[in-house]
């Protein structure tokens, strides 16, 4: 009879695909957003609708970033800064470390405001030709239903067929409109925002960044 053997088992678990996702509070926003937000009326009065993916509501031309507002100027060093954060969450993940120098380059950032009114809503749709996309809210609802809310899908097609146990694969991720929040997802990430079920405006200003290699 042969001896038990006493074999052990050494667990090597990591992350794998990762997609990043950021959430950025921006705080003392409410001045800021006031003039954000007489800004794109005014515009929204005297320009037609641009359709992409907006079910109703008001798609402004992408040259928002030009329209030469102090506002407008916070705006894009905001979403400069958070472009930066990602890209250095990118550089942490181990896909990426000590596979190559840190990027030189920058982005080309342009910017569009959409504003939603009952009823109104964004079908499903990515933005092809980018890295980065990403959403600010000039103002949100006080809803706590799925009306006006951003849904982001997981990538991986068809993960929702099989049980695995927690039910990791398959989920959406959720981001509820708020005051000063800016969301950035990489752009062949695929999402569609709820129906707006509210008599509030929804005004949000959305973005595309290109990477552009020095």
């Amino acid at each position: 009879m042969s001896e038990p053997v006493n074999s052990t088992i050494t667990p090597q678990i990591a992350l794998a695909f990762p997609t990043l996702i950021g959430r950025f509070q921006v705080s003392n926003t409410e001045e800021i957003n006031r003039g954000l937000l007489k800004t794109i009326l005014e515009h929204e009065a005297n320009s037609p609708s641009v359709d992409y993916a907006n079910m109703g509501g008001w798609h402004s031309s992408g040259d928002l970033l030009e329209w030469g507002t102090p506002e407008i100027g916070h705006l894009r060093q905001w979403i400069s800064e958070s472009l930066s954060r990602m890209v250095q969450a990118t550089g942490q993940l181990p896909e990426v470390v000590g596979r190559q120098a840190p990027p030189k380059g920058g982005f080309r950032i342009s910017a569009w405001a959409n504003v939603s009114r009952k009823g109104n809503y964004h079908r499903m749709h990515n933005h092809p030709g980018h890295a980065w996309s990403g959403c600010y809210y000039v103002t949100a609802s006080n809803s706590n239903t799925i009306g006006g809310v951003l849904e982001l899908y997981d990538p991986r097609f068809h993960t929702e067929m099989i049980d695995t146990p927690g039910s990791p694969y398959g989920q959406r991720v959720h981001v509820r409109p708020a005051q000063g929040l800016m969301v950035l997802f990489p752009s062949w990430l695929y999402h569609f925002v709820h129906p707006s079920d509210s008599d509030d405006l929804r005004v949000s200003i959305a973005f595309n960044a290109a990477w552009r290699s020095a």
